[in-house]
């Protein structure tokens, strides 16, 4: 008896540590990339977009990298560059070669277009037999079918008749991924074809919840967008929550296109969510409800302004500590090709008048700014640097106010340098 719980203890024991050390293998090889670091992200969940840091590292002298990161299921990734998210799936214990376009070619899109909305980029994946490999496949012939038939289903509405079609495409992959993917792309045929109200019961209530699944989303989105615009008419879809039928997750959905179209008043929305987060029966549920309530209280604000480590125009190296002072710092993010000398004249006099209240760091791109005043820390970054990410960057110039503990402020730089003028 005691030999058999020693063997059970060990197998347990074994079976945590090969979890453990599952890694999933992701290799690049460009030498456009070299010296260029990178990251992996995941989104937390394609509704609100956030994103989660996997893993960042920085590509060799001769353009080879490999990521090793722990994955318990498959997942949309994705590596910004410039303004673009280079996306591909990853699964578990897979080996995934992914081809990346050139560097350069990039930088020139990204200089033409000036713009730092995200597109999407889905990447080439080597491995024929991978997860890439099978919705790109299916896509292809899924699209091909939709557009060819795209009038017959909207018209008459028969969305029946192409069925064995559907199912046929369906058999392209085997994976609990792809299988669910494929069935929310079926479930738009329906849609196509005018079917909004049986969608629920078919395709959704009840159905195991994949977060990370464009095709879901993008459906999703879709009506919920038509549900929220009949909301606030509808006293029954406030007690949508009680019905047991009813997809919980598609409610949230629901709720967060009416806030962001502003067709539900944000009140209503948070106190659902809220009752959603404390109650759900579903772990995803009450993560994805959180998420958006964080969204909604701007939880950039008010966090520890984002790390770096950077050699300045000085020639000293800094950290994010700098930030950290007697005095608030207005972190000032100037485009080279722009002239920048009102912006930094208006605040340079600003400072002088006020008898230097407040400090400045200035992150240039790609040039050094050479009107810049003595007393300010200026960093040369790239285009591409994850400074600007992490600063959540807009248009050039750009502010950001933080406060003397080192914390993104919860008032915005305006609002402090008026406060300076009264």
């Amino acid at each position: 008896m005691f030999m058999a719980k020693k063997l059970f203890l060990f197998f347990v024991i074994l079976g945590i540590v090969t979890l453990c050390s599952a890694q999933t293998h992701i290799h690049i090889e460009d030498a456009s990339y070299k010296n260029v670091p990178l990251r992996i992200y995941a989104y937390k969940n394609l509704l609100t977009r956030s994103p989660q840091l996997i893993t960042e590292k920085k590509v060799s002298e001769n353009g080879e990298i490999t990521f090793n990161i722990p994955l318990s299921e498959a997942q949309l990734l994705y590596i910004p560059i410039y303004s673009f998210k280079l996306i591909f799936y990853a699964e578990p214990n897979k080996e995934i070669t992914l081809q990346l376009p050139n560097f350069s070619k990039l930088k020139e899109a990204f200089t033409e277009l000036k713009s730092y909305s995200k597109r999407e980029i889905p990447l080439f994946v080597k491995e024929n037999n991978s997860l890439n490999q099978t919705i790109t496949n299916y896509d292809k012939a899924y699209n091909a079918f939709l557009k060819a038939n795209f009038h017959s289903i909207y018209n008459k509405g028969n969305a029946e008749k192409y069925d064995t079609k559907i199912q046929e495409l369906k058999k392209l992959g085997n994976s609990p991924y792809f299988k669910t993917y494929a069935t929310y792309k079926e479930a738009y045929v329906s849609y196509v074809a005018g079917l909004r109200n049986e969608l629920l019961p078919t395709f959704f209530a009840g159905k195991s919840l994949q977060l990370h699944n464009t095709a879901y989303v993008s459906l999703l989105r879709k009506l919920a967008k038509e549900v929220a615009t009949e909301f606030p008419r509808a006293p029954s879809y406030r007690r949508l929550y009680n019905n047991k039928k009813f997809n919980e997750h598609f409610l949230i959905y629901v709720l967060y296109l009416g806030k962001e179209r502003r067709l539900i008043s944000e009140k209503i929305v948070l106190q659902k969510l809220q009752l959603i987060a404390k109650q759900s029966p579903y772990k995803r549920n009450k993560q994805l409800a959180k998420s958006i309530i964080a969204k909604s209280k701007g939880n950039f604000k008010g966090k520890n302004a984002p790390k770096f480590s950077q050699k300045s125009s000085n020639g000293k190296t800094y950290s994010e500590y700098i930030f950290k002072s007697e005095k608030p710092t207005i972190v000032a993010f100037f485009d080279s090709p722009v002239s920048n000398e009102e912006s930094i004249s208006t605040l340079e006099d600003l400072q002088k008048k006020h008898k230097n209240v407040f400090n400045v760091v200035v992150f240039s791109c790609e040039k050094e700014q050479a009107n810049i005043p003595k007393n300010w820390t200026q960093f040369v970054v790239p285009y591409y640097s994850y400074i600007l990410t992490d600063y959540r960057l807009g248009r050039f110039p750009y502010y950001v106010l933080v406060e003397k503990n080192g914390k993104i402020s919860t008032q915005t730089w305006q609002q402090y340098l008026i406060s300076l003028e009264e």
